[in-house]
């Protein structure tokens, strides 16, 4: 693992963010700090509590190693959700929030075709997201098949939230998204 000064970090920090299309504020919220910190950081000044630092770091996607971590981030109405990559028992790659984000009203009970790449079997990749039935069956295929970019055009997080003890997914989904779940349950 290579060492790196203060200043190195910040700007390390700094050219990640911005990459991101991230303000000090949004990455300090993402991060659990303060926006003052994060300038600090950016600045490159030596006196920062090494648990914060790599809470930054981690926040857009780097370790304290400096490697990059599969994250992505995306825009909701609901501000930023930054995605991790996990990768399923059959060897696929799944997306995982780390929290839920809400649709406009009109959107989550949209009737929605699918995308090919959500629904590719044969048969109509038309749901009715009014519909508990269909909305759960669109959910799951959306939980083990869609990119970040998508799961956040169909998901609303209300939504799943009410169903999510009700509907099946598997094991290996519910596990991973049930922190997401938990903490906009909390919230609400």
């Amino acid at each position: 693992m290579a060492t790196m000064s203060p200043g190195e970090i910040g700007g390390l920090v700094r050219s990640v963010r911005k990459t991101l299309g991230l303000t000090q504020a949004e990455l300090a919220e993402l991060a659990g700090v303060g926006r003052r910190f994060v300038i600090e950081l950016e600045a490159g000044h030596g006196r920062a509590e090494l648990r914060k630092v790599a809470d930054v770091m981690r926040a857009v996607g780097l370790e304290v190693s400096d490697e990059p971590d599969p994250i992505e981030m995306v825009r909701t109405p609901s501000g930023l959700v930054s995605f991790r990559t996990m990768t399923s028992r059959i060897g696929r790659p799944l997306s995982v929030p780390n929290r839920l984000w809400r649709l406009e009203p009109e959107r989550a009970t949209a009737t929605v075709t699918l995308p090919h790449s959500v629904h590719w079997s044969g048969g109509g990749g038309t749901f009715d997201l009014a519909d508990w039935n269909d909305r759960a069956l669109a959910y799951r295929m959306l939980m083990l098949e869609a990119a970040p970019s998508i799961l956040v055009d169909y998901v609303d997080g209300g939504q799943l939230v009410e169903m999510w003890d009700d509907m099946f997914v598997p094991p290996e989904i519910r596990q991973a998204w049930q922190s997401a779940v938990s903490d906009f349950r909390e919230a609400a």
